[in-house]
């Protein structure tokens, strides 16, 4: 496959509904093998180099392997645990010998001592040639700055963030560090975009929040009605996105997804749409 060109927000494909039911909204399940292969088709005619894995999405690994080494691979380690040995892990999984990223999963989690070691642990592994970059999954901009620290005291570059943003979430709109850490040329992708498919339902659990509900009044009057389209347009817009996320659970929904990226006004949504709810923005609480 023939790479985008850098600085172009692209499609990333998630693989967590791969090896679990992950996703607030998911009413398939783990995915099965033939509904996999229609996916990975998809994102071939689409030209999506990019795909997001993890050690602890089931056995979403072991599924990718077929395809890991025609992708550029992101997975994520735990931070509280031996990092050399579970990228080791990982790449016995995926059947290859390096992959593109790797980073670290349940930061917040972690004390001090346990971050430190595992920034440690993902320099063995770029330096090694395992991976080319290598970062951290956060939540926040508390998050960001403490990945920022550590991998300062390091005195090792950060290379790779994965954060959440949708029309919603828009705690990292604007965010100084994260502007910053793209031009300094930090991959940072946005996950969550669709926050596990509430924004495109239309009714249901927390789908029926008002602060929902506000936004999809706003995308049929303003966004042409598209409710995937006004999601995707919003995060394309983001200035420090690298690449956006998304998982799905069948090959019709890929379509979609990537025929509304193509499609969709790339401009950042209403500031007062946002919501100041943490129930709603952080899947934590739910």
């Amino acid at each position: 496959m023939t790479r985008p060109a850098p600085g172009t927000t692209r499609l990333s494909l998630g693989t967590a509904q791969w090896g679990s039911a992950y996703g607030a909204t998911n009413a398939v399940g783990r995915l099965s093998d033939s509904t996999i292969q229609d996916i990975v088709a998809v994102a071939d005619e689409w030209g999506i180099t990019d795909v997001d894995t993890a050690a602890n999405y089931g056995d979403a690994q072991r599924r990718l392997r077929p395809w890991a080494s025609h992708f550029a691979v992101t997975t994520k380690v735990d931070a509280s645990g031996d990092v050399g040995e579970q990228v080791f892990d990982s790449l016995r999984e995926l059947g290859v010998d390096s992959v593109e990223t790797v980073l670290l999963h349940y930061w917040d989690e972690a004390d001090d001592e346990a971050r430190q070691r595992a920034v440690k642990g993902l320099h063995r592994a770029v330096s090694t040639g395992l991976a080319a970059r290598a970062g951290v999954s956060v939540y926040d901009e508390p998050g960001v700055a403490s990945a920022v620290a550590a991998f300062d005291r390091a005195r090792l570059p950060l290379t790779a963030l994965q954060v959440p943003a949708n029309l919603l979430d828009r705690r990292l709109d604007d965010s100084a560090l994260l502007t910053d850490l793209a031009r300094a040329g930090c991959d940072i992708t946005v996950r969550s975009a669709f926050l596990q498919g509430i924004l495109l339902a239309e009714s249901g659990g927390l789908s029926d929040h008002p602060d929902v509900a506000r936004f999809r009044s706003w995308a049929r009057t303003d966004r042409g009605g598209s409710l995937t389209a006004a999601c995707l347009g919003h995060v394309r817009a983001l200035p420090w996105a690298e690449h956006v996320t998304i998982g799905v659970t069948s090959a019709s929904e890929l379509s979609e997804v990537c025929e509304a990226w193509a499609g969709a006004t790339v401009a950042l949504a209403p500031p007062e749409l946002g919501s100041d709810d943490p129930s709603l923005i952080d899947p934590r609480r739910w």
